[in-house]
C-alpha cells in the first residue's frame, strides 16, 4: 500500500484526464496543494501536509512536459476542485523534475492561481533536457524523443525553442510568486547550471522572494527531506 493510501480520496474523469483529490486526516484548513507531476513520488511534505489540514489534488497529463496546453487544462482543474471544496482557487504547488517545469510554467500563466511554489531538482531548461547542453545522461535520448512527440519539434524548431520557463522569468518577479527550491549538487539528468541555477540567479538580481536549499552529494533522486519542516515553514510563511 502506498503511503498516500492512507487518505481518503476521489477519483473522477477531468476533461479525458483522471483527476485526484485526497483529503486531509483532519479538518480541512481550506487550503490546496497541486502536484502536477509524480503523484505518488517522495510524498514526504505531501504527507505531512495532509495531517495539517491541506488538500491534496493531481491530474494525469498525457504529456510530462508541459505544453501550454496542458497548464490551461490544469488551471481549469484547480478552479474546478477550489469550488468543490469550497476553497479559494489558489494553490500551493509541488513540483518535482518535470513537475517543476509544470508547476513553474502554471505560476507563469496563471499566476492567480498560485501562492507558493516548491519545486526540486526542476526541469525549467527544456533545451538542456533535450540534450543541447553539457548533460552526458543515458535517459537523454527518451527526453529528446517525448519533447519530439510533445512539441513536434523539428531540428530548426528544437534549436529555436523560446518556451521554457526559464524564458519567461519576469512574470515571475512580476506577480511574486515565493520560491522554495531543492536541488542534489550529484545530479547528472537535470542540471543544475542549465536549470535552477538560471531561477536562482534571476531571483537574486530582481530581489525576488527565494529560499534554496541544496542536498550535498545527492543525484536527481531521492527528491524533497524525510524531514520537510524547512519546506512547510517557507510555505506556511508565505500564505
Amino acid at each position: 500500500m502506498h503511503v498516500l493510501n492512507q487518505f481518503e480520496s476521489k477519483n473522477f474523469d477531468f476533461q479525458d484526464r483522471r483527476g485526484t483529490i485526497i483529503y486531509p486526516s483532519c479538518p480541512a484548513n481550506g487550503k490546496l496543494l497541486l502536484k502536477p507531476q509524480y503523484l505518488n513520488a517522495f510524498p514526504f511534505l505531501e504527507v505531512a501536509m495532509l495531517k495539517k489540514g491541506y488538500t491534496l489534488c493531481f491530474l494525469t497529463h498525457p504529456t510530462r512536459w508541459g505544453p501550454d496546453s496542458e497548464i490551461h487544462i490544469t488551471a481549469e482543474f484547480v478552479k474546478y476542485v477550489a469550488a468543490e471544496l469550497g476553497f479559494e482557487p489558489k494553490c500551493i504547488l509541488v513540483g518535482m523534475s518535470c513537475g517543476g517545469l509544470q508547476a513553474v510554467r502554471m505560476a507563469q500563466l496563471h499566476p492567480e492561481l498560485v501562492s507558493v511554489l516548491y519545486i526540486d531538482a526542476p526541469v525549467l531548461n527544456i533545451l538542456s533536457l533535450a540534450g543541447l547542453g553539457a548533460s552526458t545522461c543515458r535517459n537523454t535520448p527518451l527526453f529528446r524523443k517525448e519533447l519530439i512527440e510533445t512539441y513536434d519539434f523539428t531540428p530548426s524548431t528544437l534549436v529555436n525553442f523560446r518556451n521554457s520557463p526559464i524564458d519567461h522569468l519576469p512574470s515571475l518577479i512580476e506577480h511574486n510568486i515565493p520560491i522554495i527550491m531543492l536541488y542534489g549538487d550529484a545530479d547528472d539528468t537535470v542540471l543544475y547550471e542549465e536549470n535552477g541555477k538560471v531561477l536562482e540567479d534571476y531571483y537574486r538580481e530582481h530581489g525576488g522572494d527565494m529560499k534554496v536549499i541544496r542536498k550535498p552529494g545527492c543525484g536527481h533522486h531521492p527528491h524533497s527531506l524525510e524531514d520537510p519542516t524547512p519546506i512547510i515553514e517557507f510555505i506556511e510563511a508565505h500564505l
